[in-house]
């Protein structure tokens, strides 16, 4: 028995894509993508063509047969015309959409083989992945990982939208890169964390061990780091620094905690806002430079951690599901 797509599973895939959802329906997503192998499966296979799309100038011929050709594949019955209409006109919308994963399908019959792809949740623990190499990668919340097929037959690439660490195998014939949309990180074994969000303005590579070359669209000359150095690349100004860190402090996530030594209010609420998904407001510039140094666990709640730094940083904040106010007192 043929099974059918359900329309609120599919809309909810191209408003994720296209960012169209607010605090809830990202939750939804986030939920319901995680619920088993299926949905990430078709999340990724869905993702995959409309990214292709972006990228294509004949985008409704081409939409329709890769869907068709994946629908077919999963023994599902395609979608009515008006439905695939629908799917043509969120791909056209989509020409701006962010655009991690290379074409999905060709322009003729064959298409290329699935990668393997990963989704972090938002469990109390990092998510680890093993490549087949060895590697071990710590997944953090909401974040998104591939790699090809051909991964380790002349080198190791693998792509990130997100927050990972990675903890890499030696190979040194094979060279481990790391693509997110702005840089090339490359290793020989070695340990570093990416950071790497889509709507993020900052990306940012911290090395704990060993070392890392790294190119900069548009730049070309290479940076490379040493350990307890991180690269901070703005992605509005195209400024990056180098800042001399603990970088176990960037690091200590992978095991639950977050540890933050004399770091701004706007620094710690911009990595909470990720760790919990929620989104902050501050009414005071002044109260965003306040300092503070202390340690979070990621079982703690919101409120919790609120009114930790409030014995530090006297402040006024309120909750509202998925948005934090905070004002001074």
């Amino acid at each position: 028995m043929k099974e059918y797509i359900k329309n609120e599973h599919y809309d909810l895939i191209i408003k994720y894509l296209q960012g169209g959802l607010d605090s809830q329906g990202m939750d939804d997503f986030y939920t319901w993508v995680n619920e088993n192998t299926d949905n990430k499966k078709l999340f990724f296979e869905t993702k995959a063509i409309y990214d292709a799309c972006s990228n294509s100038d004949n985008l409704t011929e081409d939409i329709r047969k890769s869907w068709d050709r994946l629908l077919q594949k999963k023994g599902i019955q395609c979608l009515k015309k008006s439905k695939w209409h629908q799917f043509g006109n969120y791909a056209a919308v989509s020409l701006v959409a962010v655009c991690l994963t290379s074409a999905f399908f060709l322009s003729n019959e064959h298409e290329t083989k699935i990668a393997t792809r990963y989704i972090g949740g938002d469990g109390l623990d990092a998510d680890v992945v093993e490549l087949p190499d060895g590697t071990q990668v710590c997944l953090g919340s909401k974040t998104i990982f591939r790699y090809e097929n051909d991964y380790g037959n002349k080198q190791r690439t693998v792509y990130l939208e997100g927050e990972a660490f990675f903890e890499v195998a030696k190979d040194k014939d094979k060279p481990f890169i790391v693509k997110t949309k702005e840089q090339d990180i490359e290793a020989l074994g070695t340990k570093f964390n990416v950071t790497a969000y889509p709507s993020d303005s900052l990306l940012t590579t911290t090395l704990l061990e060993g070392s890392v070359r790294l190119t900069t669209e548009n730049r070309s000359q290479r940076v490379i780091l040493k350990p307890n150095q991180q690269l901070v690349y703005n992605r509005n100004t195209h400024i990056s620094n180098i800042f001399d860190v603990d970088a176990k402090q960037y690091t200590s996530w992978t095991t639950g905690y977050y540890y933050f030594p004399e770091q701004s209010l706007k620094a710690i609420l911009y990595r909470l806002s990720h760790v919990y998904g929620v989104q902050f407001t501050v009414n005071s510039e002044r109260l965003n430079r306040r300092t503070f140094t202390g340690t979070f666990y990621r079982g703690q709640s919101i409120k919790d951690i609120m009114e930790i730094i409030h014995l530090s940083i006297p402040i006024r904040y309120e909750i509202d599901e998925r948005h934090v106010t905070i004002s001074e007192i």
